[in-house]
């Protein structure tokens, strides 16, 4: 049975990577490399051939043979001694051997395979809960849509970070609804995941606070054992194997120490805002803009806002632990002063937090029962349809994904609904709370919010 679960969990995996690959193939590899992936890529060319992240002679050899750009303004610290990047490592480290291999279209594939690690965890989580159907139509449902399509084989280390961090917290759950006697407890599978949560600031150390939230599970789960005796032998592996989480950033501190002399980087904290009113409204657009919102992007996560009253009602633990790994995902980027990633795909910065809004989904599909699960078949054909209509624009013309921050505004939606969609650009912070749009946009969360309560007072658990 165990076997049959994890060819199905293959299956539903392979829907969306395939899927992007075709289009990749297809139609957006017609699309031109920009914004930072040249210069992940040129990081990535200094690991393979010098095995050192001096990037000068990189740069210089690119400019003059444009294997990867040609001449481009480089991302780099000009120090005395050498040219340090200005971008993080991590993802020029994971994808160094494609790199080798294939150059970027190498690379490109090896992001959207090793973006297939998102179903998988999703399914083998889902399905012990609602079952392998349901799982399957949710899964994909929410997964074809333009953060993993085209997402997936853009160069940036959002969504790496997101599949990563989604994959760890879903294993963590895994493992608290097990029993002892459900399988035999190995080190491996602990000191893999403290490995890989350690490694999330290596990617871009916005994700450090990921890394602690991560580490706080593991070690709230293994509080909870402490009084179970049939799971002393899996809590004493968890906490022999609990250092090597800072294996990683103690690896990264001694990597800036050694290029820049400074602990956490020369780039730190400096591109932060420290206006409240600028984080608020980016963290608002993160959610609900037309553009980088999460929730036009893939409409079936809105159903998460309702999900997570009855999910905090019954399972009040996890939630605090999910509601801590989504802040430290999702603030870092309501407080970075390149708003929504300037340049780079529309909803960026939402790609690492957004797809853990199909936790509460899956636990309020397990509260409510079959009312809710017969649901679930239409909701996601009904996005779909919605998502096609939305491909027939974006995949004919990708420019559409890449917006820009200044007015005029753009949007992947046709002209004439752009007045009417939620706008989250104003520069002075404050004037998108007088737009009827994005009030209505606010009242609908609230609505959300509201049928989560009323299921919770309606709803007896099964």
């Amino acid at each position: 049975m165990r076997y049959r679960h994890h060819g199905r969990s293959f299956v539903v995996a392979a829907i969306p990577v395939v899927t992007t690959l075709v289009i990749f193939f297809g139609r957006t590899h017609l699309f031109p490399i920009g914004g930072d992936e040249p210069h992940y890529l040129v990081i990535a060319d200094s690991i393979v051939s010098d095995r050192d992240v001096n990037l000068k002679n990189n740069y210089e050899r690119d400019a003059q043979t444009g294997v990867i750009y040609g001449p481009v303004e480089p991302h780099v610290y000009r120090l005395p001694t050498a040219w340090i990047p200005y971008h993080g490592a991590g993802l020029p480290l994971l994808t160094a051997l494609p790199f080798a291999a294939g150059g970027e279209r190498a690379v490109r594939v090896a992001l959207c395979v090793f973006a297939g690690l998102l179903p998988w965890a999703l399914m083998r989580w889902l399905q012990s809960l609602v079952g392998t159907g349901t799982a399957g139509w949710l899964v994909t449902g929410v997964l074809l849509a333009p953060p993993i399509l085209f997402g997936s084989t853009q160069i940036y280390p959002d969504l790496p970070a997101g599949v990563l961090a989604t994959a760890l917290a879903c294993w963590l759950l895994i493992r608290s609804d097990r029993t002892a006697e459900d399988d035999v407890p190995s080190r491996w599978p602990w000191l893999l995941f403290w490995l890989a949560g350690g490694y999330l600031p290596w990617l871009n150390l916005k994700f450090a606070p990921a890394t602690l939230a991560l580490a706080a599970g593991g070690l709230g789960l293994v509080w909870r054992w402490r009084s179970e005796h049939v799971r002393e032998a899996e809590r004493r592996l968890a906490a022999w194997t609990l250092p090597f989480v800072a294996l990683a950033p103690l690896l990264l501190i001694a990597f800036n120490l050694s290029t820049s002399g400074t602990w956490i980087g020369l780039r730190g904290g400096a591109e932060l805002t420290h206006s409240p009113g600028r984080a608020l409204m980016i963290l608002a657009g993160l959610h609900v803009d037309q553009s980088q919102g999460m929730f036009f992007a893939q409409p079936l996560l809105a159903a998460g806002v309702a999900a997570f009253v009855p999910f905090a009602a019954i399972r009040p633990r996890l939630a605090l632990f999910w509601a801590a790994l989504y802040a430290s995902l999702i603030v870092p980027n309501s407080l970075e002063l390149a708003r929504y990633g300037l340049g780079g795909p529309a909803g960026r910065f939402a790609w690492s937090a957004m797809w853990l809004w199909i936790v509460p989904i899956g636990v309020a599909l397990a509260f409510a029962g079959d009312r809710l699960t017969r649901c679930v078949r239409a909701a996601v054909l009904g996005v779909l349809a919605y998502q096609a209509a939305l491909a027939v624009r974006w995949t004919y013309i990708p420019q559409v994904l890449f917006t820009h921050v200044d007015p005029p505004r753009d949007s992947p939606f046709p002209d004439a609904l752009v007045p009417w969609l939620p706008s989250f650009y104003t520069w002075d912070f404050t004037g998108y709370l007088r737009d009827g749009a994005n009030q209505a946009a606010f009242a609908v969360v609230v609505l959300l919010l509201a049928a989560g309560w009323f299921l919770v007072r309606r709803t007896r658990p099964c």
